[in-house]
């Protein structure tokens, strides 16, 4: 990297992921090349139920959002968060994130908006719509790299391996369509687009349909939390699929037994739970797709602080 530059993160994350997701962008952050001669600021907007021991890690880390307004950083990260209604306009926490992303336009030279984030960016800014998936893409799945002058995706090679995991999709061609670059669209599976990127206002707005910024485990602490969510909900919520190409045959063998034993239903759902093989399973588990992450975020920090000299 050359000059050191400002990076804040708005952290939207719910409960049982906010830490985790904070820890998840350190990494990819030192990993890509960040060095930390700015400390990272953490912020999170209003609308969002929280814990006692996340309103306690808030308070004793985090700052306000409109601490945010007052110093604009050079990079601004904004996460999602998970859905709670079929429209992203009746989410209770909508104004605050209208507002924080609108703002990011004006006034950041570089902003990166994770899943939700960049559903909502795109209806904001473009009208154009999520739509529901026939079920949850979760996996670890191809994307295709774009080729040419594309500085984001400089040092990657053709395809690489991104972690996914989301209820709803933005198709590509309406993403063309709008103006934005494909940095790593679908691959052969089907998966849709990972990255994309466009001139907004100011700046430059990164979209993130993937998690490269994903740890090893993370799909699996997700996959955990929806299993307890159907043993909780004794049926009313279906079973997961399991996450395509992340676990090793031995953990899909383990899966399997597990999910044939979950649906006898004779033993006692919290008993259940806590024999779910986490540690055989993250054993297994293999980051394939760390290294291409690292290169992506390198590229995402380095792009010019001055807009005129993003390439567009």
């Amino acid at each position: 990297m050359g000059t050191p530059v400002s990076i804040a993160l708005v952290n939207n994350m719910p409960d049982g992921a906010f830490v985790d997701t904070e820890l998840q962008f350190r990494r990819v952050l030192a990993a890509g090349g960040y060095t930390g001669s700015r400390a990272l600021a953490l912020y999170t907007m209003s609308g969002l139920h929280r814990s006692h021991a996340v309103m306690a890690e808030i308070r004793s880390r985090y700052l306000a959002l409109d601490k945010l307004y007052d110093d604009p950083p050079d990079r601004l990260i904004v996460t999602g968060t998970e859905p709670a209604q079929a429209q992203l306009s009746y989410e209770a926490y909508w104004p605050h994130l209208s507002q924080v992303l609108q703002w990011a336009a004006d006034n950041v030279p570089v902003t990166l908006l994770s899943c939700l984030a960049a559903h909502a960016s795109l209806l904001i800014f473009d009208g154009i719509e999520r739509q529901p998936l026939p079920q949850k893409c979760s996996g670890v799945f191809e994307g295709r790299v774009a080729t040419g002058d594309e500085r984001l995706a400089q040092s990657l090679p053709r395809i690489v391996p991104i972690p996914h995991s989301r209820l709803n999709d933005i198709p590509e061609a309406a993403m063309t369509d709008a103006g934005y670059r494909l940095v790593i669209g679908g691959g052969a599976n089907g998966s849709g687009w990972s990255v994309a990127a466009r001139r907004q206002g100011f700046g430059t707005f990164v979209l993130c349909q993937g998690h490269p910024e994903y740890s090893t485990e993370s799909l699996l602490r997700e996959y955990r939390r929806d299993v307890r969510r159907h043993l909780f909900g004794h049926g009313a919520i279906e079973y997961p699929q399991e996450p395509e190409g992340y676990f090793s045959a031995e953990g899909t063998r383990l899966l399997e037994a597990f999910r044939e034993r979950a649906s006898a239903c004779v033993e006692d759902p919290l008993a259940l739970y806590e024999a779910f093989p986490y540690a055989q399973l993250a054993s297994g588990l293999r980051n394939r797709w760390g290294e291409a992450s690292a290169a992506f975020y390198r590229n995402w920090l380095d792009l010019a602080l001055d807009p005129r000299r993003v390439a567009v």
